[in-house]
């Protein structure tokens, strides 16, 4: 919690400060090459250096821990309702965390990159869709399995 906090609070204001009020790569689910373009132009060289050593090494951390956590917290569901079948959905949140890791390597060599054009600036709009994807799912199953185990618990107390 403490790694989100600061990345809300200390790295991605200080990234906007360089983006003329453009959406950094992954606060949009589709970032087409033009617009990576003009951003990495706003970045400037300083927001460039920031985003690749201060954002992202900050946000590799967060992954591993939320792949962790979460993965964690769905084996522990799983287990308690005893859905043995449906233990794949354990994975959910590791599957979107690679995703994002993946687009976290990509957005870091097109930064170091530029101002020549990386081949990778076009695989992070399906990384991103993809972290996407997978991050709605596992958030659905979270949800629903939360509240499952709750009315479990509830039922037992009564």
């Amino acid at each position: 919690m403490f790694v989100y906090a600061l990345m809300l609070s200390v790295t991605l204001p200080e990234l906007h400060s360089y983006t003329n009020g453009m959406a950094l790569f992954d606060e949009k689910p589709v970032f087409y090459q033009k617009d990576t373009i003009r951003l990495l132009e706003y970045l400037g060289e300083e927001g460039r250096f920031y985003y690749q050593y201060r954002q992202i090494p900050l946000d590799m951390l967060y992954i591993a821990l939320f792949a962790f956590t979460y993965h964690h917290i769905l084996r522990h569901f799983t287990y308690t309702l005893n859905l043995h079948k449906w233990r794949f959905v354990i994975w959910l949140p590791v599957i979107a965390a690679i995703f994002d890791f993946l687009e976290n390597v990509c957005i870091f060599g097109v930064l170091y990159s530029f101002p020549q054009i990386s081949t990778l600036i076009s695989l992070i709009p399906y990384l991103t869709a993809l972290k996407m994807i997978f991050g709605v799912f596992y958030l659905a199953v979270f949800v629903i399995l939360g509240v499952m185990v709750l009315l479990r618990c509830l039922r037992r107390k009564i």
